[in-house]
């Protein structure tokens, strides 16, 4: 009897998918109207990094490792080619990547200093890009954050959505939001069914 190879993480590539493309129409828009558009970003990993209390050796590790600022208290900082490094708490951080860097800044996981780690969930969130002057009104609808008088360009929150925890933030003058693919159905019903009496 032929035996297979045991699936490990060394012989195991994950294939992402979009969670949204049932929902997208022809022009890869899930709403596409006047003042008001949406469409999801693909091609990002998400790296979770959990940080001492240690802010000097925190600092001197991101920049080693991954060549980026940690931002300060609701900010967001930017390296090379378009990597975002978001602040979620005092000790936890996401770094936002192009899919195809991954590979690289995984590999640094093991050499990361004692006190700090770092785990994958780029498949646990689908990212969502609005533009269009009707993008507050739209979300203000199931949001009580207040987007067009509190959320600043370079400024990050995590909030709810109707029901759904969300994680909001803007950059050149677009608004982006990071939804967990267990919600992603129901907030898109949401601000579809919301499109419509804008």
């Amino acid at each position: 009897m032929a035996m297979t190879n045991p699936i490990t993480v060394e012989n195991s590539m994950p294939e992402f998918r979009s969670i949204f493309s049932s929902l997208i129409d022809e022009d890869g828009y899930l709403i596409n109207q006047e003042h008001l558009n949406c469409r999801e970003i693909t091609g990002k990993s998400l790296l979770v990094l959990r940080t001492s209390k240690d802010s000097k050796k925190n600092n001197k590790a991101a920049k080693e490792f991954f060549n980026i600022q940690l931002p300060s208290s609701l900010g967001i900082s930017t390296g090379e080619n378009d990597a975002k490094c978001f602040w979620i708490s005092p000790d936890e951080f996401w770094l936002l990547n192009n899919q195809q860097d991954k590979e690289n800044l995984v590999g640094k996981i093991k050499l990361l200093p004692e006190g700090l780690s770092m785990t994958d969930n780029s498949a646990a969130y689908g990212i969502l890009e609005f533009t269009g002057e009707n993008t507050d009104n739209l979300l203000a609808r199931w949001m009580s954050y207040d987007l067009s008088g509190s959320l600043k360009e370079g400024k990050v929150i995590s909030t709810t959505f109707g029901q759904a925890p969300v994680f909001v933030y803007r950059e050149n003058q677009k608004l982006l939001m990071m939804v967990r693919h267990s919600f992603s159905h129901y907030v898109v019903g949401l601000f579809q069914d919301s499109a419509k009496r804008i």
